[in-house]
């Protein structure tokens, strides 16, 4: 009798610490990691600007609007997560030697966010345009 006292103490103690263990783990990831800041790319608006001459034409993006936080988890973090925001990485698949009526991509990335955990509600990925207003040779 006294036998299965000691097992069912051992068994309920084991059940406890297990539960506290999953009760701490599931705290863990919802409160303590929770992203530094949620960011939404919807308000992103670009404008190509394309210079040079027909075949040799160069793009240029400007940014316009860039994206905007919805919620950060420290007020005091905000001015740096908006100069990451402001500084994206934007690699092109051409923007040399241009010529009207080519159609360009580019890739519009936030690969380096520093110490900061930035929840993204998309990747903004790639886009594409059509080269023009580039001056026509002769």
């Amino acid at each position: 009798m006294a036998n299965k006292d000691i097992k069912s103490k051992k068994n309920m103690f084991f059940i406890i610490f297990a539960s506290l263990i999953i009760i701490s783990t599931c705290f863990y990831y919802v409160k303590l990691r929770k992203p530094d800041a949620y960011v939404t790319m919807d308000p992103l608006t670009v404008q190509f600007h394309f210079t040079g001459y027909d075949g040799s034409g160069k793009a240029e993006i400007e940014i316009l609007e860039y994206p905007k936080i919805l919620s950060i988890k420290n007020e005091k973090d905000r001015e740096d997560i908006e100069k990451i925001l402001h500084n994206p990485n934007i690699e092109w698949s051409k923007n040399e030697n241009l010529r009207n009526g080519e159609e360009i991509f580019y890739y519009l990335r936030y690969p380096d966010t520093g110490k900061y955990n930035i929840k993204f509600d998309r990747e903004y990925g790639s886009a594409g345009t059509r080269v023009q207003d580039l001056i026509p040779t002769k």
